[in-house]
């Protein structure tokens, strides 16, 4: 079968290939095979998988973790789903098949089934950025009615879905945007936003307005995109701290934070010095990563898991939380369009096999 992968055997070039002699995946106990009708495109974190994959290193890292598509084989102790059902699911990253390929293998509990009103791509554009958001917003941040909520890249295609369900949940929202082409997506979002901020405009616009609009309180929850951690040049180069976009410094985020604030954060190697520890100890605050991966790699809330998809389909199958997709590609030009995929911040990149 065709698939998609990452080929790391030259850990400074990695190069997306199209494999076309991948064998075809044969269910255990508990999977199943999915015919894969549709994938959402996200460019692999290779020092993440290469964390993950430490004790057992690879040569290849598989691409696409959102799919959708038609079962065609189960494993003997299936019972939630059967063959030909339409499933919509996430792969887990210990998987060694690629979503963006023909075919792929899901375990039974990492996948529900797909509402049949919901089109293949629309499923695969919102259940990653759902399941992270509810990650964020609900498990980790515990964001009620009342909380105001800043949600850093708004009109990224997980801010777009952080916001809507925020303010679902009756969150005051305050967003930020990195261009005119953002600060208009946001503007036209059928949620409420309170304020937009402007991060090209000055370097220290962040914290200033935040505090303008809570009324020098600080907001409740900081969910980012990544930080900033050095100002100097010279450390910058020497982590590889090269931004396309600007970001805020991490100084900003805790200066953002209200009493018992939460930081919900995207920064993997995220570096808090005393002083940073201090500042959030007098603001009795509290720091959380974002990785919603966890939830397909250590199988200790199968239930949770389950309905926060269920959920997530319900909510895209009757327009609630709307996604946008940014554009459709073929197989055949998915590597090309994982190459680029960075430069797509405001909507989501779906193969259509």
């Amino acid at each position: 079968m065709r698939t998609v992968a990452l080929n790391v055997q030259n850990e400074r070039e990695p190069i997306f290939v199209l494999e076309s002699n991948e064998a075809d995946p044969i269910p255990d106990k508990y999977d199943i095979v999915v015919q894969v009708k549709a994938c959402a495109l996200s460019r692999p974190n290779t020092k993440i998988l290469s964390d993950v994959y430490k004790k057992c290193p690879r040569s290849r890292y598989i691409v696409g973790y959102e799919v959708a598509g038609i079962v065609t084989q189960t494993g003997s102790g299936v019972s939630n789903v059967a063959i030909g059902d339409s499933v919509v699911g996430i792969v887990s990253l210990s998987s060694h098949y690629s979503g963006c390929g023909e075919y792929c293998l899901l375990s039974e509990y990492d996948v529900v089934k797909k509402p049949d009103r919901l089109s293949y791509e629309a499923a695969v554009a919102g259940i990653g950025d759902c399941l992270k958001a509810y990650t964020a917003l609900y498990y980790q941040a515990h964001v009620c009615g009342g909380d105001t909520v800043l949600i850093i890249d708004g009109a990224s295609s997980f801010g777009n879905v952080a916001i809507q369900l925020a303010s679902q949940w009756g969150a005051k929202v305050i967003s930020t945007a990195s261009s005119n082409e953002e600060r208009g997506i946001l503007e036209n979002l059928d949620a409420p936003i309170a304020q937009i901020i402007d991060l090209d405009q000055r370097s220290n616009i962040l914290v200033s307005s935040v505090l303008e609009e809570t009324g020098g309180v600080g907001v409740d929850v900081v969910i980012d995109n990544g930080v900033r951690q050095f100002n100097d040049e010279e450390d910058q180069k020497i982590v590889g701290e090269n931004l396309r976009y600007p970001k805020p410094h991490k100084h900003d985020v805790i200066s953002c934070l209200g009493a018992s604030g939460k930081w919900i954060t995207q920064q993997p190697s995220l570096q808090l010095d005393p002083p940073d520890c201090q500042r959030l100890f007098l603001r009795g605050g509290s720091v959380h990563f974002l990785f919603e991966n966890i939830w397909t790699l250590a199988y200790s809330q199968h239930g949770r898991f389950q309905h926060v998809l269920q959920d997530a389909m319900e909510k895209l199958e009757r327009g609630i939380v709307k996604c946008k997709i940014s554009k459709t590609v073929s197989l055949e030009t998915a590597v090309d369009a994982l190459k680029s995929l960075e430069d797509n911040r405001t909507g989501k990149v779906v193969v259509k096999i």
